[in-house]
């Protein structure tokens, strides 16, 4: 009845907004951009989200500086936006960092269901063309790679 509605439940402790903050940093002498979500701070990791994803996209024509231009971080903005829309709208995998250094960007992701996240990718190759996409997997049910990029 109005002016109330019922919520949709929520099978897991995942924040419902990201809180990003940006730090720069150097990586093999080269400037090194994280954004990372805040909101996982201090949680030790999300129940159920045990595996790490790292989806790199090497850069085609980053600046000296390894960094993107302005003109490829639009099209690093689409990749990602195709990524996360699809991932986070079933609550399967969720962003929780980008890493843009040394001619690449790497989103960081964790994900529940590494069967469905391997079958995804393997599409996304195909959608974006713009771009090289790699992928690594692994078992991180503490979030350590997470924790130490915040």
């Amino acid at each position: 009845m109005w002016p109330f509605t019922k919520k949709t439940p929520v099978d897991d402790d995942t924040p419902a907004t990201h809180t990003w903050f940006v730090s720069e940093r150097t990586h093999s002498g080269n400037p090194m951009i994280v954004r990372a979500d805040a909101a996982f701070r201090g949680r030790g990791g999300v129940a159920g989200y045990t595996h790490q994803v790292g989806i790199a996209v090497p850069l085609r024509k980053p600046e000296p500086n390894g960094l993107p231009s302005t003109e490829e971080s639009e099209q690093l903005n689409i990749i990602e936006e195709t990524i996360v829309g699809e991932l986070e709208s079933g609550r399967e995998s969720m962003l929780v960092a980008v890493i843009t250094t040394n001619g690449m960007r790497e989103f960081v992701l964790y994900t529940k269901d590494p069967k469905k996240m391997q079958e995804r990718f393997e599409r996304w190759k195909e959608l974006l063309v713009s771009h090289e996409l790699q992928m690594m997997m692994q078992p991180d049910k503490e979030w350590d790679v997470y924790n130490r990029l915040v």
